[in-house]
């Protein structure tokens, strides 16, 4: 940044600052439409806004051991969004509610990409995919009950489909999906179970490193941290017999990174537990 934006983001960041401690649930309510005007490398306000939890909710320490966050009251209810949810994805909804309804409509994904650029570009339309993602989500959680599938279902194969961007595009589609990890609610939920199971189901490493980086760059800067975001990190981490996290070498790569994981690990890991689940 040059020091005149630079000085325009730090007092930008503390308006938010002021309208996170007196209008979370302004915040809350409106997350999409500030999330599709938020420059990607402008993470620490995305953090501020998605960290908004409406007045009267107290959300549990994220770090409290043995947390089930399916037995908290709030995930079984949905948050409220103010947001224009339908209006970037207008001109392909009904292909999307075709496929949507039974799965059978295939060609949809066959030609998912083109729904996605921007006009008379390649580059992929970042509040199109923040807006499928959280409509894929709403449409999920209204077709399941109270108990999250994800596998064999057109929300899921949509949601993997994303995947097959490339880099830059799929750094885009992950940010969508953490962009929902806020405050306790069947969102949150939800997409906590998404990421998740993308990291755990492709086969394709560099999804999963590219799902860590996501995660941890928003969780290295200064707190506020999102509660849903945090709580599918310290999953992630911690539930080594199920994804594996420290088996990847994108975890050791380089001294900071590897001391960064270490300092997070150890907050959220019982005594005498080293990485991996060895002990020590």
């Amino acid at each position: 940044m040059t020091p005149p934006v630079k000085k325009l983001y730090e007092g930008t960041l503390r308006v938010f600052l002021v309208l996170l401690h007196d209008f979370p649930s302004f915040l809350a309510g409106y997350h999409l439409s500030f999330c599709n005007v938020i420059p990607l490398n402008c993470i620490q306000l995305r953090n501020m806004i998605l960290s908004a939890t409406p007045k009267g909710m107290n959300p549990p320490d994220p770090f409290t051991p043995n947390l089930k966050i399916d037995l908290l009251s709030e995930i079984s209810q949905s948050p409220i969004i103010l947001s224009n949810v339908l209006g970037p994805i207008e001109s392909f909804r009904g292909h999307l509610d075709a496929f949507l309804k039974d799965g059978q409509m295939r060609d949809f994904l066959e030609a998912f990409p083109i729904f996605f650029k921007k006009e008379r570009t390649n580059e992929i339309d970042a509040p199109k995919v923040n807006s499928l993602v959280l409509y894929v989500g709403i449409h999920a959680l209204a077709r399941q009950s109270s108990q999250i599938s994800l596998s064999h279902t057109p929300e899921m194969e949509v949601l993997q489909k994303l995947m097959d961007f490339d880099d830059k595009g799929r750094y885009i589609c992950l940010n969508a999906i953490a962009n929902q990890l806020r405050y306790p609610s069947s969102h949150t939920h939800y997409f906590s179970c998404v990421m998740l199971y993308l990291f755990s189901e492709s086969k394709n490493v560099a999804v999963k490193e590219q799902i860590t980086r996501v995660l941890l760059e928003r969780l290295i800067l200064h707190r506020p941290h999102p509660w849903g975001l945090l709580v599918t990190f310290i999953e992630l981490i911690k539930n080594q017999e199920r994804y594996g996290f420290w088996n990847y070498p994108f975890t050791r790569c380089s001294s900071e990174i590897e001391k960064v994981f270490e300092s997070v690990a150890r907050s959220v890991m019982p005594p005498g537990v080293a990485l991996g689940g060895r002990e020590e």
